[in-house]
C-alpha cells in the first residue's frame, strides 16, 4: 500500500455495529436503580397513558383503564400513591350516555390546575381527555371536565373543546395541557390524525368562563430535529408535555417509531425525551432537541409505550435538574399469551437532567490489539456524530515514542468496493494515549454488511498495526 493513501489498518471488532446502541448519557442520565413499578391492576385489566402530579409524599395519577375484567372499554381512573404504596384506585370518568360525543371510550387524561367557572361554580382543576362514539380507533375528539378535588368528582363540559368530523379517520386526541397564567388560560397540546398526516398541534385557550370559552386556532408543532429508531426523520404524536420555566423549554415524552414487527405490532418499544424552546411553541418553527431514550435495554421490557412526565399541578417540571418518566410496559412474542393489553402496567424511571446533548454509548469490552485497546462507540442523537474511543498502549509504542502517530479509517462494501474514504487524524491521540475517532455512518446502508478498516501509522508513514472486519452498521 502507498503511504499517501493511508491504507494501513487496526483490527476493530465492533460488536456495536451489529447491536443497536443502548445505554444513555449526557442530557438525561437515567438512574436504573429508580426503575420502579408504580401500578399493576389486578386481573385482566390494563392501565396506560398516565398523567402524574406529585405533592410531597402523595402521588396523583390518572390513566386510561378498563373497569371490568377482560373487557376493552376505556375509563379514566384515579390512582393515589403514598410513600410508594397504592392507597386508592377508582374510575372517576366514564363514557357518556348513548348519543353523546364520548359515548364509547374516554381516555388519555391530562390534569392541570387553574380557575375554571362553569355552571355557576368555580373549579380548581381541569381534566382534558379523549372521547369517541364508535367502537374503534376513530372519530376521536377532545373534551374537558372540572373538579375541586384531584380525586374527583369530575363534572363534564357537555361538548368537545376540539372537534373532529366523523370521516372514518383517527381524529384528535392524546391531550396534554400546561397552565399559562395559573388561572383559566392553558396551552393544550394534542395529536391529529387525518387523511393527510399524523401531526402534533397546540391551542392557546382561556377557559376561565366556560359560558364563553376563548379557543384559539390550532398551531402545528414542528417535526424538525426528531429522529426515529432507524435514524430517519420522525413525526410527533402520542406525547406528554411539561414546561421548564428556568430554561424556557417544553419537555416531551413521545413514542418512538417505527413500531416493532412482532406481536404486538401496534405499540412502540421505545420512548424518547425531547425538548424545544418556548418561543418555537408560541411562534411556530424551531427544532426539537433529543434529550434521551427509554428502550428495552434501559428497562428490560420488550415494549415501553404511552408515557407521561411527572409534573406540578400547573404542568411544569417539579425539578429542573431531574426528570421523572412514567411509561407503560407490555409483554410481547414469544412470551405473550392472550391480549397484550391485559399485561399493561405503569413503571417509573428518574434521570438527571443536564444541558448537554443526548449521547448513546456501547462498551466494546475485550477488543484489543498489541498496540491499542478500544473502549466504546458513541452516537450523539442531536448531531448524529459517531465517535470511537480507545487508547494506545504506551509501553508497546516505545519504538515510536518520538514520532507523531496517525489514526484513521475507511469503509468498504462487502464486495470490496470503497464506500467511505474516511480520513486519517494527526492530533487524535492525547498525551496519556487516549484517542477518539469521528466515524461517518454509511448513509443508505443501515444494517448491511460492510468492511471497516482502521489504521495506525507512525509520523513517517510506517505501519504500526492494521486489520479489517466485516460489520453491519446498525447504530440507531
Amino acid at each position: 500500500m502507498e503511504k499517501r493513501k493511508l491504507l494501513l489498518l487496526i483490527l476493530l471488532t465492533i460488536l456495536v455495529a451489529t447491536i443497536p446502541l443502548t445505554g444513555a448519557s449526557a442530557a438525561v442520565e437515567w438512574n436504573k436503580h429508580t426503575l420502579t413499578k408504580v401500578y399493576d391492576p389486578a386481573g385482566d385489566r390494563y392501565a396506560y397513558a398516565p398523567s402524574i402530579i406529585r405533592e410531597g409524599d402523595v402521588e396523583h395519577m390518572w390513566t386510561c383503564h378498563n373497569d371490568a375484567d377482560g373487557v376493552i372499554k376505556d375509563h379514566i381512573y384515579y390512582t393515589r400513591t403514598e410513600n410508594g404504596v397504592v392507597t386508592e384506585s377508582k374510575s372517576v370518568l366514564q363514557a357518556g350516555p348513548t348519543g353523546s360525543w364520548d359515548s364509547n371510550h374516554v381516555c388519555d387524561p391530562s390534569v392541570v390546575a387553574g380557575k375554571f367557572n362553569y355552571n355557576g361554580a368555580e373549579y380548581d382543576y381541569a381534566l382534558f381527555y379523549l372521547g369517541n362514539d364508535v367502537n374503534g380507533s376513530a372519530h376521536n375528539q377532545i373534551g374537558v371536565a372540572f373538579s375541586d378535588d384531584l380525586a374527583g368528582e369530575w363534572v363534564k363540559y357537555p361538548n368537545p373543546l376540539v372537534e373532529y368530523p366523523n370521516d372514518g379517520f383517527w381524529g384528535v386526541g392524546q391531550p396534554s395541557a400546561t397552565s399559562v397564567d395559573g388561572q383559566g388560560r392553558v396551552l393544550l397540546f394534542f395529536t391529529k390524525g387525518d387523511p393527510t398526516a399524523t401531526e402534533a398541534y397546540r391551542i392557546d385557550m382561556n377557559l376561565i368562563q366556560m359560558a364563553s370559552p376563548s379557543i384559539g386556532p390550532p398551531i402545528r408543532l414542528t417535526n424538525d430535529g426528531l429522529r426515529n429508531a432507524s435514524d430517519q426523520p420522525d413525526f410527533l404524536n402520542n406525547f406528554d408535555i411539561a414546561y421548564d420555566p428556568t430554561r424556557d423549554r417544553f419537555y416531551a415524552i413521545r413514542e418512538l417509531h417505527p413500531y416493532p414487527s412482532g406481536n404486538p405490532n401496534y405499540i412502540t418499544d421505545g420512548q424518547q425525551i425531547v425538548s424545544i424552546d418556548g418561543g418555537s411553541v408560541w411562534g411556530g418553527g424551531g427544532q426539537w432537541k433529543i434529550e434521551g431514550t427509554i428502550s428495552p435495554s434501559t428497562t428490560g421490557f420488550p415494549r415501553n409505550h404511552n408515557g407521561g412526565l411527572l409534573r406540578t399541578v400547573h404542568g411544569t417540571l417539579p425539578d429542573p435538574n431531574s426528570i421523572g418518566a412514567y411509561f407503560t410496559d407490555s409483554e410481547a412474542a414469544p412470551n405473550l399469551t392472550g391480549r397484550a393489553e391485559f399485561t399493561y402496567d405503569i413503571w417509573r424511571i428518574v434521570g438527571k437532567l443536564t444541558d448537554g446533548d443526548a449521547v448513546l454509548e456501547k462498551a466494546l469490552d475485550g477488543f484489543k490489539g498489541k498496540h491499542f485497546s478500544v473502549a466504546k462507540l458513541t452516537e450523539n442523537l442531536n448531531t448524529n456524530e459517531f465517535l470511537l474511543y480507545g487508547a494506545v498502549n504506551s509501553k508497546a509504542m516505545k519504538k515510536w515514542k518520538d514520532q507523531t502517530i496517525w489514526i484513521g479509517y475507511r469503509i468498504y462494501k462487502a464486495n470490496g468496493d470503497l464506500f467511505e474514504a474516511g480520513t486519517a487524524y494527526l492530533d487524535r491521540i492525547a498525551q496519556n494515549g487516549s484517542f477518539s475517532i469521528p466515524l461517518i455512518k454509511p448513509e443508505g446502508m443501515n444494517g448491511q454488511m460492510m468492511k471497516l478498516e482502521v489504521f495506525l501509522l507512525s509520523g513517517k508513514g510506517k505501519l504500526i498495526e492494521s486489520a479489517e472486519k466485516i460489520v453491519a452498521f446498525n447504530l440507531s
